[in-house]
């Protein structure tokens, strides 16, 4: 079956930046806020963050890169079911052939959820980075224990613990570090946050295939308000761009931007959504040259 049948549906298009037959990333969307725990509306952002990129200057000052001279290929958005682990699967599905290409994959939530898909779905040989204020780690939430507040416990119940590592985080329940503390897992809290640490970090060395998941509340609400969960106290725009600078060697196979709450700002976090997609390509475009 081929990805154009598995449940994409046209949306609002990043546009083909020039006439080519082999894309240099493909993007899509997930719509889907239903297990939101506090603020919803990020069922909207695929949208918003496609109008945004499609205002921005696409040259990368940090990598040099142009994207204007590369085909990004929208695929429109999953027509997402009100059920989480429906939409996983899908997800799941659709990431599994995207992933033999040999181009970066771009998913815009929606919420945190979402990724159970794409990481499930990853090989062996890629580490995964989480960025996010939050643990996501609690065994359950109001009753259900598949929300985006318990993806990452469900996920570490089939994936092997130390293919994460998780950054950024400032924000969590007593349980959820104790579960920290019992799996040993890889956490580089708020505080202890440094690019060039991180990157010189014995995981990246390992791993050199990497997905990124960004949960946009890993920002200080003063940059990025318009999220889901927001926590003050969280990363600037520039930390994250300094992990990329540091980031050399690793090849980024696909990340995912989620948690962006459109209603909830007048559209600057759809924008730094936008900026992070361009630096992201662009340091995958410059990994492949």
């Amino acid at each position: 079956m081929s990805y154009q049948n598995l449940y994409l549906q046209e949306s609002g298009k990043i546009m083909k930046l020039v006439e080519s037959d082999k894309p240099n990333a493909k993007l899509f969307g997930v719509p889907f806020d239903s297990t939101s725990s506090f603020r919803v509306g990020s069922k909207f952002a695929p949208h918003e963050i496609r109008v945004a990129f499609n205002n921005l200057e696409i040259y990368s000052r940090i990598f040099d890169v142009n994207l204007e001279k590369y085909y990004i290929e929208d695929l429109g958005d999953v027509s997402a079911s009100c059920d989480a682990r429906v939409v996983s699967k899908q997800v799941s599905n659709l990431w599994k052939e995207l992933i033999t290409k040999e181009v970066p994959i771009c998913m815009l939530g929606g919420e945190h959820s979402i990724s159970y898909g794409s990481i499930s779905a990853l090989p062996e040989d890629v580490g995964i980075v989480v960025f996010d204020a939050h643990l996501d780690l609690r065994e359950e939430l109001n009753g259900s224990d598949f929300t985006h507040d318990t993806f990452l416990r469900r996920l570490l119940e089939i994936v092997d613990r130390r293919r994460f590592i998780h950054v950024g985080s400032r924000a969590a329940c007593a349980q959820e570090w104790e579960y920290v503390k019992e799996k040993d897992l890889r956490i580089i809290e708020q505080d202890c946050y440094k690019a060039t640490v991180l990157s010189k970090n014995n995981f990246f060395r390992k791993y050199k295939n990497i997905y990124v998941s960004v949960d946009m509340d890993v920002f200080d609400p003063a940059f990025a308000p318009g999220i889901g969960n927001p926590e003050p106290c969280g990363l600037s725009p520039k930390d994250f761009l300094d992990f990329l600078r540091n980031l050399r060697g690793n090849r980024i196979v696909g990340f995912d931007i989620v948690e962006v709450c459109p209603p909830y700002d007048n559209g600057n976090t759809s924008i730094l959504a936008a900026k992070l997609i361009l630096e992201i390509l662009s340091y995958c475009h410059l990994m492949k040259h």
